[in-house]
């Protein structure tokens, strides 16, 4: 619930005028909750108090950080990211200290989200063991279904396309019955990844992955209880890169098709 301090608040409106389905309003008391009006925590409301009067179930509505700034050829260096992320698929033996890939799910948390509900949740994978069993559970499939043929015929080679030569995999897995499970998982995953590049950590969307632990049973079985209404929705391959160094931007021949109205 939101509760607005009235000893502090100024009733200058921001948050008012700020709340994306008008559950804050104007009253003879002051500022209040609207009757029959649900909140979703977006927080937009402390965002924009200059007293800091709104709390949320008793708690600050805002970060005890000061304000982050931002320099202005950020813009610039945030093209250049997004301008040379690639996707690695061969990793070195170091592992991925857990600390940074739970620094950028946690920034995951402020992507957006429909209705702000964030059904994703995690499952991160580094037991060789697991991976081996469920590597050997997706060529078992492919071989008795005949589905990704690819799949075992790169393994022959020595080239694992579902796993590379990740040290760690991150699934991701949502309740099917959020309003948009498959966006929001996409859009926290690219805002996780984008802070993982950033530290030097090479990713790749696995899309097999998340395929084949969606359709293979034992791998759901295998790992710690997931809801039966949930399904994976994303997967990462990651870790540090080894023997792949990008030397130029490639060029996109598929480029941006744009209409205006």
């Amino acid at each position: 619930m939101i509760e607005v301090n009235k000893d502090v608040c100024i009733e200058c409106m921001t948050c008012v005028a700020v709340c994306p389905f008008t559950v804050l309003e104007e009253s003879d008391e002051g500022i209040r909750m609207a009757e029959g009006k649900k909140c979703m925590a977006c927080m937009h409301c402390g965002a924009v108090c200059p007293t800091e009067a709104i709390t949320y179930n008793g708690e600050s509505s805002i970060l005890p950080d000061e304000m982050p700034t931002i320099s202005d050829t950020f813009h610039k260096e945030l093209k250049n990211h997004i301008l040379t992320r690639r996707s690695y698929r061969h990793f070195s033996e170091e592992q991925v200290p857990r600390t940074i890939i739970e620094e950028a799910l946690e920034l995951a948390s402020w992507a957006p989200s429909a209705k702000n509900q964030h059904s994703t949740k995690w499952m991160i994978i580094e037991d060789p063991d697991v991976m081996d069993r469920m590597m050997t559970m997706i060529l078992e499939y492919v071989d008795e279904t005949g589905v990704s043929p690819e799949i075992a015929s790169e393994m022959e080679t020595g080239n694992n396309v579902v796993m590379g030569t990740a040290k760690t995999l991150l699934l991701a897995y949502a309740n099917e019955n959020a309003i948009s499970p498959e966006t929001d998982t996409a859009i926290a995953m690219t805002t996780a990844e984008l802070y993982l590049q950033a530290k030097g950590i090479g990713t790749c969307w696995a899309g097999y992955l998340k395929r084949m632990a969606n359709n293979i049973p034992g791998i759901r079985e295998m790992l710690p209880k997931i809801p039966s209404s949930c399904s994976f929705y994303g997967a990462f391959m990651l870790g540090y890169p080894a023997d792949e160094e990008y030397l130029h931007i490639p060029q996109r021949f598929k480029r941006a098709d744009i209409k205006w109205v």
